[in-house]
């Protein structure tokens, strides 16, 4: 039997959840504007320096796109009640791709390491179009 007390812890618990989350969504925001300062930044202070100009830039840049995904997940969570699996998968195919660019793009990954990578980046890539073909509400609320 459901009892006004359980009722009232489960608000509680779900009311906690969401303000973690609001928090942690700010702070991932404020680590979002702080990246793009630091992108202007390093592009200042490397400026007759082309080549750690692009470093900087690129290293930067995708990991701005993972915490765009980061918040997105957070608000999907908090609007749905629930975390979508498609939206997991795209963080670490942008993780993964962004550490084989960085890797690359230094010389200091291997060649064995970057097809470990690529090939796990394709499996996410095939989990990622399952995860569209079967999806329970066929992501009605994609923008």
């Amino acid at each position: 039997m459901v009892t006004v007390e359980k009722i009232l812890k489960f608000k509680v618990l779900d009311n906690a959840i969401l303000l973690s989350l609001f928090v942690l969504e700010i702070i991932i925001s404020l680590g979002l504007g702080l990246s793009i300062i630091n992108i202007l930044l390093t592009l200042y202070q490397n400026y007759p320096n082309i080549k750690q100009m692009v470093e900087g830039l690129i290293n930067n840049t995708l990991s701005i796109f993972i915490m765009i995904e980061i918040i997105k997940s957070i608000n999907d969570y908090i609007t749905l009640k629930r975390v979508r699996l498609s939206i997991i998968i795209d963080i670490s195919i942008i993780i993964l791709i962004r550490e084989l660019v960085v890797g690359l793009y230094q010389h200091n990954i291997s060649t064995e390491f970057a097809i470990l990578l690529t090939g796990i980046a394709f499996i996410l890539v095939i989990m990622r179009v399952i995860t569209l073909k079967y999806s329970p509400n066929k992501y009605k609320l994609e923008v």
